[in-house]
């Protein structure tokens, strides 16, 4: 008796809730404009006759104006701001207070840079204060597809990104996928062409399509299944590298298929080596179904194999077939991983700097612990 007596006004508040994410996100266009219009006519006729009204009280209203309000109603509300601004030096011409040059420079500049971020805004199709987070929880849902399985006993993955200059967005994108049985391990590594926004972009929406395909195509038939949605984008200038691992967790088995990606770098006894690779495809984007060939090799304890992206072993000074054999070398030359920050000294020391994206991933099969 007790529940069904407030469950209507559990209703009634939730849906109150409701309503007032949507305004958060969402704001009233018509009553926020003349509110933001009245204020900056009030601005404009306090500064007009004392001064205890600056006219810079005039650009918090224009930003909030820019954050709350859709391209359209912004331009009413510059063009009011910039009435105000005229009529006040208009006024104070000739007295002993005119409006200094410098000021209405500043003003009019500030507007222009209001105008320019809510037309990026009405670009995106959002408005309000959300609408940023909305972009940074859709990257963040995508990129949790980034986070590396958890592994079975016997194995380690260690997997790394460094986005060019610190960007939080990166061409390149690193996936991974247990199978339900916890015996098959997934991983592909993804390199976009070209660097900056447009880069990752494209690397946002690869992480999400390429992300659905792992796991539920055969190994076999994953970069022929990649290459097939990348010709779908119709890029005009761009293509993606690429590499994908299936490893049998049970007895150490890898399959290994590229596409236009450097080849990965093998661990045996302590002895690093490149991986040679009898075939490799093109890179994805290019051509219509082509053979992607398949390496298979054997993970014994102690045993290891790198990915990683171009930008780990791209150096001014070699050529990219020398920066292979360099990474190689320098991956034995490293101490025992087991601190958890064997993959982060390998890249920060053979490849520092920010110019470039740097993604790696390393999968060991552990020798067994001495007891």
């Amino acid at each position: 008796m007790h529940a069904e007596r407030w469950r209507p006004v559990v209703r009634q508040v939730r849906a109150w809730g409701r309503r007032g994410r949507r305004v958060l996100a969402r704001p009233p266009q018509n009553p926020t404009v003349v509110v933001l219009a009245v204020l900056t006519v009030l601005i404009g006729l306090g500064a007009s006759r004392t001064q205890l009204v600056p006219l810079t009280a005039l650009i918090p209203v224009v930003l909030l104006g820019a954050s709350l309000l859709r391209l359209e109603r912004m331009l009413l509300l510059v063009g009011v701001a910039l009435l105000a601004l005229a009529l006040v030096t208009h006024g104070r011409w000739g007295t002993a207070r005119p409006v200094q040059l410098s000021l209405i420079v500043t003003l009019v500049l500030t507007f222009g840079f209001a105008l320019a971020f809510a037309r990026s805004r009405g670009r995106l199709g959002l408005a309000g204060f959300l609408g940023e987070a909305m972009l940074v929880e859709l990257r963040e849902r995508l990129l949790d597809q980034s986070a590396l399985e958890a592994t079975p006993q016997g194995w380690s993955v260690e997997g790394l990104r460094r986005p060019a200059h610190g960007d939080a967005f990166s061409g390149d994108v690193l996936l991974s996928t247990l199978a339900p049985d916890g015996r098959t391990l997934e991983i592909c590594l993804v390199d976009v062409s070209g660097k900056g926004q447009d880069a990752g972009v494209r690397g946002l929406l690869l992480a999400g399509s390429f992300g659905g395909l792992l796991g539920a195509v055969a190994p076999g038939s994953f970069l022929t299944a990649a290459n097939r949605y990348v010709l779908r984008q119709r890029w005009t200038e761009g293509f993606a590298t690429a590499v994908h691992l299936s490893v049998d967790l049970d007895r150490g088995d890898v399959v290994v298929s590229t596409a236009g990606h450097p080849p990965p770098v093998r661990l045996v006894s302590g002895r690093p080596s490149v991986l040679e690779l009898p075939g490799a495809g093109p890179a994805l984007g290019l051509l219509p179904d082509p053979p992607f060939p398949v390496t298979r090799l054997h993970l014994d304890p102690g045993d290891a194999l790198l990915v990683y992206s171009d930008g780990v072993v791209e150096h001014r000074d070699a050529d990219l077939e020398e920066g292979i054999r360099r990474l190689a070398v320098e991956l034995g030359r490293q101490p025992d991983p087991r601190d958890g920050t064997f993959l982060a000294r390998l890249v920060d020391d053979f490849a520092p700097g920010e110019s470039d994206d740097r993604t790696a991933c390393l999968v060991r099969r552990q020798e067994p612990r001495p007891v």
